[in-house]
């Protein structure tokens, strides 16, 4: 396997990582450095067993391989405006088919500022304001990926999930379309570390959970840790979705 920064420059060790926009998440026990760290243990690229773990536990994925990786890969989005930025984008193969691997790290820091619907009413406003955007359209767009093609922001269970979210899984979906890959998985990984407190991670847990319930329409559903469920078809691909979990000492 391969690493490499967004412009092809080899990733040989972990300090060699794209660094975030947001530099503030450039630190040790923060998402974007874990993730880096994680990645090269031993000095070395080095698959953390978590993910292999739960990529192994779903029968599709039996006999996966990587090819090429890249941390802060942007996958443009619906309409104008600002696209996907994944944590990580994988390029994989099994012996039946290629895939698209999208990973979101956390530490404690939330899934975005705002909600579905939030946001969405956030832009009409400034619309009506006279400011030109183009989000409305996007987020619809997005909902119709997810089979939700009637939104109501006061009726619609989408409306109470994390913006962020919605846009990954879209995004893992529209990136596997771009690779030619006939499945997209979205993996969260947590980082539980000093600098995490017990009340974000609750959070983080409540809002993915919520996410989950309502992109499978299963009000009752928990989501085992480890496992990945689906695949549940996004703009006509299939998606697995799943969270792992790394204590980092």
């Amino acid at each position: 396997m391969e690493l490499s920064q967004p412009d092809g420059t080899p990733i040989k060790k972990w300090e060699d990582w794209t660094r975030p926009k947001r530099t503030y998440h450039w630190k040790p026990g923060r998402s974007a450095m874990e993730l880096a760290r994680a990645w090269f243990k031993h000095d070395r690229i080095n698959i953390p067993k978590e993910l292999i773990e739960i990529l192994s536990s779903h029968d599709r994925l039996k006999g996966f391989n990587f090819s090429k990786g890249i941390p802060e890969f942007v996958t443009p989005l619906p309409e104008r405006g600002e696209g996907r930025n994944h944590d990580l984008y994988i390029c994989g193969k099994t012996p039946n088919e290629n895939f698209t691997l999208c990973i979101e790290a956390k530490a404690d820091e939330p899934f975005g500022n705002q909600y579905v619907a939030e946001y969405y009413l956030s832009a009409i406003r400034k619309r009506q304001e006279g400011i030109r955007t183009r989000a409305p359209e996007r987020i619809m767009t997005l909902l119709s990926f997810v089979g939700e093609n009637n939104f109501d922001t006061k009726k619609s269970a989408w409306s109470g999930v994390r913006y962020q979210l919605l846009t990954a899984i879209c995004g893992t979906a529209i990136q596997a379309t771009k690779d030619s890959s006939t499945l997209g998985i979205l993996v969260i990984h947590e980082f539980q570390t000093d600098n995490t407190t017990k009340d974000n991670l609750k959070r983080n847990e409540h809002d993915f959970e919520f996410f989950i319930r309502v992109f499978l329409n299963a009000p009752e559903f928990t989501l085992k840790p480890g496992n990945l469920v689906g695949p549940i078809k996004v703009n006509g691909i299939d998606c697995l979705i799943g969270k792992i979990t790394s204590i980092v000492q």
